[in-house]
């Protein structure tokens, strides 16, 4: 289940941060149009961490839901303060890591109308792996059907694509929920350890506690698929998004420049 967690946080960031790389050198005008897309996918990403805030009581101390800043290339943020104490604050702080994705991927679930349930991969790489393939495969072809439909529908795949492009965890929330998640194992040892000094001292209330945290943990993983399942939706469409909205017209513009300043020469 950590594992999951930690997934959600770096895999589709690293994703994002490569692809942003990339789309920027072969699209000189990449900033601009993410710029401009930020009047809807900042907002969205900002109240996602003010709605953590306000669920597990951390006071929120300044927020901007739309303030691009050239110097740390941020369009908004979201500061709050916590006690390093309260366990309740650090759940609340490795969600806050993950906030943005669970908002987008329910807003694109929304927008995208995919109503089939999440089956979960068997355990190994491989079967993992097909699984990851498949939801990228589905998100794809459901976006396309949709987008085809009619004006109605590719109104909701481009918001949901603007959406995914802006719902993907900063480096400041990665930072945010790996803290929180560290307090969180901390606390899980110290409970796994209660449960054994029961399970010794009284074999009657070890049973009961293991069983408790057993069904709690299969649902929280359950939830951590579902969660993952979303992430890998939102980087899809923000990839597809990047490509259709961004690089293909750039380099159009580029092509026409080139030969435009060609006919000049000549």
């Amino acid at each position: 289940m950590i594992e999951l967690f930690v997934a959600l946080l770096l895999v589709p960031a690293s994703v994002i941060t490569i692809w942003d790389l990339m789309m920027h050198r072969l699209a000189p005008s990449a900033r601009k149009l993410t710029r401009l897309t930020g009047y809807i996918g900042v907002p969205v990403h900002e109240l996602s961490h003010a709605l953590v805030c306000v669920l597990f009581g951390m006071r929120i101390t300044k927020m901007a839901f739309y303030q691009p800043n050239s110097a740390t290339g941020t369009l908004g943020f979201v500061e709050y303060r916590y006690s390093p104490y309260s366990m309740k604050h650090a759940l609340g702080m490795a969600l806050q890591g993950i906030a943005p994705l669970l908002a987008g991927a329910v807003i694109v679930g929304l927008l995208l109308a995919n109503r089939e349930p999440i089956e979960l991969p068997d355990s190994g790489i491989g079967h993992i792996a097909g699984w990851l393939g498949g939801v990228v495969v589905g998100t794809a072809v459901t976006a396309w059907a949709q987008a085809m439909s009619g004006p109605v529908g590719f109104g909701a795949v481009l918001l949901a694509t603007i959406v995914s492009m802006h719902a993907i965890p900063s480096l400041a929330d990665i930072k945010s929920g790996l803290r929180g998640l560290i307090v969180l194992v901390g606390f899980a040892a110290a409970v796994a350890v209660a449960i054994d000094l029961f399970w010794v001292y009284g074999p009657d209330v070890g049973n009961d506690l293991d069983s408790i945290v057993r069904v709690v943990t299969l649902q929280i993983e359950r939830g951590m698929w579902g969660a993952l399942y979303g992430a890998v939706s939102l980087v899809t469409l923000t990839i597809l998004g990047g490509l259709a909205l961004i690089v293909i017209p750039s380099l159009c513009l580029q092509v026409v420049q080139f030969i435009r300043g060609a006919r000049g020469d000549i």
